[in-house]
């Protein structure tokens, strides 16, 4: 993903104070995100998820309306958008 700003751990901070204080769901999956655990150390743990992904848009890096809550194993399932999966309207064959 490249270097990550200088400021990223404050933000990510933030976005984990504020999703644990809403127990916010997995936005993936839906399902209860354990957050007595200690961030991205287990798959059921908390780990943000950037929606529009870095890759494609590193802008959106530090904004907290980008980042949602998800399960440590849901979102390193769903990469960082770049592998051309689940992107709406791809085809799925030429005619």
């Amino acid at each position: 993903m490249g270097s990550r700003s200088s400021r990223w751990p404050y933000v990510r901070k933030l976005a984990w104070d504020r999703d644990r204080k809403a127990r916010a769901p997995c936005h993936i999956c839906g399902m209860a995100i354990d957050y007595h655990l200690d961030p991205s150390s287990a798959p059921d743990s908390w780990e943000p998820d950037h929606l529009i992904p870095v890759a494609k848009d590193p802008e959106r890096e530090l904004d907290l309306n980008n980042i949602l809550a998800s399960h440590m194993r849901c979102n390193r399932a769903r990469g960082d958008g770049t592998n051309g999966e689940n992107e709406l309207g791809k085809r799925s064959r030429i005619w």
